[in-house]
């Protein structure tokens, strides 16, 4: 099977059966109806009727542009024939098989079907004429380098879904490769995360630092503590780069930022806190002439803070954004960009921007983390750990949103 295997931008296996027990409880959990149609036993049975081998890997493949196979290992492929004349029932099948290679397509849901003695292709694409012919013409050891160095790496082998990528994006932001894998619990679904380069990072986690306390609790948060020294005096880094390349779409003073940093950044956004608001009321004196007179009032704010550090080129860094309009003073208090007003501390080397009326606690933090709401689904991005060239972490957010999206909604 894996000489037939065609190269893409990501590649993988699954352990199909292993995966169904493991999401069985998320099924359960938000009651979706047909259930019992994704237990191991159900599916096993069903691989068995129809000369499916369920029992060994699942190889995937498939790329940004919307690409999607699969190759599944066949028992039997006179069962897998009778798969296709059930299918030929109840669908429109298009037959384009020759003696040679046997070739379907259901249009409606744009899925071409092929299949040999010992497998069964599944795809979803632009490109099927190349991937078929890859993958029936094959040469007995003929494996793809690209599936080679993936087969060969050691990570995750024990997860019951494993994408590998070596994509040119993945390779612009300074690593080799990456390697992926799926793991749930009834609610949550979580993507583990492994990110290798050849190279040494020119950052690392610190061992001290401060953040915001509760920061987590907002709808977007973020805390990063990383020793940043070697990636101030890298100037070909990628990751530098792609930040830079990401700066330049609001004018952000990305170099000034780095040399000036003092490797701690905490920020949230969300909720709502009270801060205290200027106005010009007009009043009758005793003489009853009419008299400007300055007061403030309790207003409810959008939640909004940020904390960093900087070094003797903080002011630099400062001057940079004022020139360039992305900070600016306003009503006694500071603007970024479209940030509510906000007011400033510094402390100790910190500046905290804050919009409420006191500013929020600092404590000691570590954790290396983003939590973001998007669409209203929130998001945690986690960096676990990093060693000279290596980088675990995971992203973990609530399936419920997903189902809704797949159409697959609970049955009560």
């Amino acid at each position: 099977m894996i000489d037939r295997l065609p190269d893409c931008d990501f590649i993988g296996q699954t352990d199909l059966l292993n995966l169904a027990k493991e999401t069985s409880g998320m099924l359960y959990h938000f009651k979706i109806p047909f259930r019992d149609l994704g237990s191991a036993e159900f599916i096993l049975g069903q691989g068995k009727i129809y000369g499916l081998d369920l029992q060994k890997p699942v190889y995937l493949f498939g790329n940004t542009q919307g690409d999607l196979g699969a190759m599944i290992s066949l028992s039997d492929s006179s069962k897998t024939r009778q798969a296709i004349d059930k299918i030929r029932k109840k669908a429109v099948l298009s037959d384009s098989s020759s003696k040679q290679h046997v070739v379907y397509y259901l249009p409606e849901i744009k899925l071409y079907i092929h299949y040999g003695q010992q497998y069964l292709l599944l795809y979803k694409g632009k490109s099927f004429r190349k991937i078929q012919k890859r993958i029936s013409e094959a040469k007995f050891h003929s494996v793809s380098p690209l599936w080679k160095s993936y087969l060969s790496k050691k990570i995750f082998k024990k997860e019951h879904l494993v994408l590998y990528s070596e994509w040119s994006e993945i390779k612009k932001a300074g690593f080799d490769y990456a390697i992926l894998a799926h793991d749930s619990d009834s609610s949550n679904l979580e993507i583990k995360y492994y990110l290798k380069k050849n190279k040494c990072f020119n950052f690392e986690p610190k061992t001290n630092g401060l953040g915001f306390e509760g920061a987590e609790n907002a709808d977007r948060s973020i805390n990063i503590h990383m020793d940043v020294s070697k990636l101030k005096n890298s100037a070909n880094d990628p990751l530098k780069s792609l930040l830079a390349k990401l700066g330049k779409k609001i004018s952000f003073p990305t170099q000034a930022f780095f040399d000036s940093w003092g490797g701690d950044l905490s920020f949230f956004e969300g909720g709502k806190q009270m801060a205290k608001e200027r106005i010009i009321v007009s009043e009758l004196d005793e003489d009853f002439n009419i008299t400007e007179v300055e007061k403030y009032q309790d207003v409810v704010v959008s939640g909004y803070s940020v904390l960093f550090n900087t070094n003797e080129k903080g002011e630099i860094f400062f001057n940079q954004l004022f020139k360039k309009g992305l900070l600016r003073k306003d009503e006694g208090g500071y603007r970024f960009l479209f940030s509510p007003l906000l007011k400033m501390n510094k402390k100790e080397g910190y500046y905290q921007f804050y919009s409420g009326q006191n500013a929020p606690k600092m404590i000691p933090s570590l954790d290396n983390k983003l939590n973001w709401k998007f669409k209203g689904t929130s998001y945690l991005f986690r960096l676990d750990s990093i060693n000279q060239k290596e980088i675990f972490g995971s992203v973990r957010f609530p399936t419920d949103k997903l189902l809704k999206k797949l159409k697959l909604k609970s049955s009560y």
